[in-house]
């Protein structure tokens, strides 16, 4: 029976957008990362080595917006990784977690409104929003 779970498992993930929806995410997170770097460095201030980006990226209040992707690309990766198999129904939840996320707030500083930002400024923010968008139905 534990054969038969696993490959129904592997069936539905397949069926699921949320594989695919995490990858796309990873590679937004790159772009607004690499699009926070360089309007802070058009500030004046200097990233001098990949460490002090990574510093940047976890301690400075700028880049703090950040980390709700990353924490939910975190998640993802683990519902996919658990023993027994995530459920449809916690699939279905990550992706309504990515929708609100991307674009469920108006409140000022919230991500929805910073991301809406970048896409407006940012060609490859754009398209990978029309990508995503795809993915959460």
């Amino acid at each position: 029976m534990a054969g038969t779970s696993n490959l129904h498992y592997g069936a539905a993930m397949n069926d699921h957008p949320l594989p695919a929806l995490r990858n796309q995410l990873l590679s937004l997170h790159k772009l607004l990362m690499n699009a926070e770097r360089a309007a802070y460095e058009k500030e004046g201030n200097v990233i001098q080595s990949p460490m002090q980006f990574l510093q940047l990226l976890m301690e400075h209040e700028r880049f703090a917006w950040l980390r709700q992707l990353s924490q939910l690309v975190v998640m993802m990766d683990e519902a996919m990784e658990e023993k027994p198999p995530v459920t449809k129904e916690r699939m279905d939840a990550l992706v309504a977690e990515a929708k609100h996320l991307l674009m469920g707030s108006e409140a000022p500083e919230s991500f929805a409104v910073r991301y809406a930002r970048l896409r407006e400024r940012e060609a490859a923010v754009a398209v990978a929003h029309a990508e995503i968008s795809k993915s959460l139905g």
